[in-house]
């Protein structure tokens, strides 16, 4: 089975607008050590494409499973053509010969930050490869091609690469008026995981309710507080410190258009004077009870409706939670000290998207699971970097991956 790998690379300026990018050298890297052979073929394969992007940092692992492709606020750079394998490159800092570079674009919105940071921060590959563990070291074998590998400029790099000169590159979103044109939702959505980032630690829930232009507003532990924050780029940073405040509802006078009032006023039958001052002071101090009467009603009414979506909210979030948690208590007992992680996250989404949530069959399946991957690690199978693999005798491949999906078909 492949493995995510993640390698260092370096660029340096052709032109404006432009750099040349050193994907990777041959060597040893983070994730096991690279041959002249290896990278030219992966040149041959064309493992990096034109068109292969780099992003601002590399994704997270939550981040990488909601948005596999990336996210387009954060694209620095693309490729303008297929990476290559260069046998006669000299590496000045580390005598090095050879590389696999490819010229990439930089975009507009990003110059400046680039130009200003080149010389500070690095670039780092993403990439499927399959990798082999020997009694000197880890060995990347092999480099595959896919849609998702990526080129991306991180705060260091992991083998050493970095940004000699790269021009034109970075302006993110600093001012109130650059803001404005941000829609609400992306506002919302940074100031949502700001929130839960702050004030989400251990067992503790916050969640957003709303903001305005100084103020962001949350609830938790069914308490709901305001604190101030800050726009900068794609995130929000909170500031101060939160203070409790007190949710109300206002209503305000409906506007009466008198023109419209008197257009559709029944006619004054003939002969008859209408005279509305003559109208007994009895009859307009009721009316004028009743309609207090109505409106406040309506108030207690509006608020009421208000505070049961906002109970019936806090009810499926917390029964949500509890589920979340019991699965992940069910599938870390079955598997114990045993590392399977892209299994345990497998076991636990397909349970949390069943129709109903059923504990048994998920503490069935995991325990199923982490027995099959027991069996199939054995010694000398890479761990740590992504999930392991084994050949059977009937040369039948078993990764995790084959055993979720095996034991999903066997509960359907």
């Amino acid at each position: 089975m492949s493995t995510l790998i993640k390698e260092a690379a370096a660029a340096t300026r052709t032109g404006p607008g432009r750099v040349m990018l050193t994907l990777i050298t041959p060597g040893i890297g983070s994730s096991g050590e690279y041959t002249p052979e290896v990278l030219e073929q992966a040149a041959k394969d064309v493992v990096f494409p034109r068109g292969t992007q780099s992003h601002i940092n590399h994704d997270t692992t939550i981040e990488r499973m909601e948005r596999p492709g990336g996210d387009l606020r954060n694209l620095a750079m693309v490729t303008v053509e297929d990476a290559v394998w260069q046998p006669d490159w000299v590496d000045p800092e580390t005598g090095v010969k050879g590389r696999l570079a490819a010229e990439s674009r930089v975009s507009s919105a990003w110059r400046d930050f680039v130009e200003e940071f080149g010389e500070f921060i690095g670039a780092s590959v993403v990439a499927s490869a399959d990798i082999k563990e020997t009694s000197t070291g880890r060995v990347v074998e092999k480099l595959y091609p896919s849609k998702f590998n990526r080129c991306d400029l991180v705060t260091v790099a992991g083998r050493g690469g970095g940004i000699s000169e790269v021009l034109e590159a970075a302006r993110v979103i600093e001012s109130r008026s650059m803001v404005s044109e941000t829609v609400t939702a992306d506002i919302g959505n940074y100031l949502r995981s700001a929130v839960r980032d702050t004030h989400g630690a251990g067992d503790r829930y916050a969640w957003l309710q709303d903001f305005d232009d100084t103020y962001v507003y949350f609830e938790q532990d069914s308490r709901t507080y305001r604190q101030e924050y800050a726009l900068t780029g794609v995130n929000a940073a909170l500031s101060g410190e939160p203070v409790e405040v007190r949710r109300r509802t206002e209503y305000d006078p409906v506007a009466v258009n008198t023109a419209t009032e008197s257009k559709n006023s029944p006619p004054v039958p003939a002969g008859a004077t209408q005279k509305k001052e003559d109208a007994p002071m009895a009859t307009t101090q009721i009316e004028e009870a009743e309609l207090a009467t109505l409106r406040e009603s309506a108030s207690r009414a509006a608020t009421v409706e208000v505070e049961l979506k906002e109970a019936q909210a806090k009810l499926a979030a917390a029964e949500t939670a509890r589920t979340q948690a019991t699965a992940e208590a069910i599938v870390a007992e079955a598997f114990g000290d045993t590392e399977a992680k892209v299994t345990r996250a497998a076991l636990i989404t397909a349970a949390l998207a069943a129709e109903s949530f059923d504990a048994e069959q998920l503490k069935a399946d995991a325990t199923e699971a982490a027995a099959e991957i027991a069996v199939t690690h054995g010694a000398g199978t890479p761990r740590g970097v992504g999930e392991s693999a084994k050949v059977t005798e009937s040369g039948k491949t078993i990764t995790s991956e084959s055993i979720v999906s095996a034991l999903h078909g066997k509960a359907a």
